[in-house]
């Protein structure tokens, strides 16, 4: 995070700045299909304003690897009821990553070195809070907001999996997030779909090697504090066969557009689960979703 001094000046100044601002937030795991929809439908919002995603009648942002039982939706929660930020952790598996799509030769070469890879993906935050709808380091709300929400993250990653890196690509804009995190290059400059054809920057972050270094680094602690333990996050929500079914059959043809490849993996994860029923034919619900809740002005 560069010099140890600015980055826990900067740090105390923003918790000096906003401490009323952050006391209604809760982060945690997502624990409910609702609360997976409320945070999807989030992504879905803030990446339709920046062109990052198409309109869809569902409005939901979603993929196949959110039907992963391995993969967790992290979210500040607004008093209690009110989704007002996300990001999603993919943990690696045979189905590959989301930016596997176009940095694959980069992520092949840290999974032949050994590397338990986990991609930070679907961050977002809703722009009502702010009055902006670009990140920028000098909104302490949005950076304190999105650092709390990031080491929630980095506690899930420490204490319930055995991920050693963490990767993720984003939009270059937003690169000061980033670099303030200390996430190293990765790959450079391509075209994204998964961005609805926007450019994009790869970066990594060996964890161990991370938390090594709080030691030296105070400011690393602010993200590296002693793990919380897996049982923090028991309660994260576990798909049931009817939420397979209501997510990616009916309210979106994620199932019935995988590959037999894929199909099977995803079986393979829900052993018991009666797939026939899950995948029946049904059209999809051409409905959005309800409101849910209503962001602090």
């Amino acid at each position: 995070m560069g010099n140890d001094t600015q980055s826990l000046m900067l740090l105390g100044r923003l918790y000096d700045s906003v401490p009323q601002f952050m006391r209604p937030f809760e982060f945690r795991e997502a624990r409910s299909v609702d609360e997976l929809k409320a945070a999807s439908h989030l992504v879905y919002e803030e990446f339709l304003k920046r062109n990052y995603t198409r309109a869809n009648a569902t409005q939901l942002k979603l993929s196949l690897c959110h039907a992963l039982p391995t993969t967790t939706t992290l979210i500040a929660l607004y008093r209690n009821q009110t989704v007002v930020g996300t990001v999603t952790i993919v943990e690696d598996s045979p189905l590959g990553l989301p930016m596997d799509e176009v940095y694959k030769a980069e992520l092949d070469a840290l999974r032949r070195q050994g590397h338990r890879l986990a991609e930070a993906t679907m961050l977002a935050l809703d722009s009502h809070l702010f009055g902006r709808k670009v990140f920028t380091m000098f909104n302490p709300k949005k950076l304190l907001l999105t650092l709390r929400l990031f080491r929630t993250m980095f506690d899930y990653l420490r204490s319930a999996t055995a991920t050693q890196t963490l990767v993720a690509c984003f939009n270059p804009k937003h690169q000061v997030l980033f670099d303030f995190l200390q996430l190293r290059p990765l790959g450079g400059l391509k075209t994204y779909s998964g961005a609805n054809g926007h450019p994009t920057v790869a970066r990594a972050l060996n964890i161990a090697e991370t938390e090594r270094a709080a030691a030296a680094h105070p400011a690393y602690r602010f993200f590296y504090g002693r793990p919380s333990g897996a049982r923090t996050f028991a309660k994260r929500v576990v798909l049931s066969p009817e939420a397979l079914r209501s997510l990616f059959v009916l309210q979106t043809p994620i199932l019935a557009s995988a590959s037999a490849t894929e199909l099977a993996f995803i079986k393979q994860c829900y052993p018991g689960y009666d797939f026939g029923r899950i995948l029946g034919g049904a059209a999809p619900v051409a409905a959005a979703p309800p409101p849910i809740g209503s962001a602090p002005a």
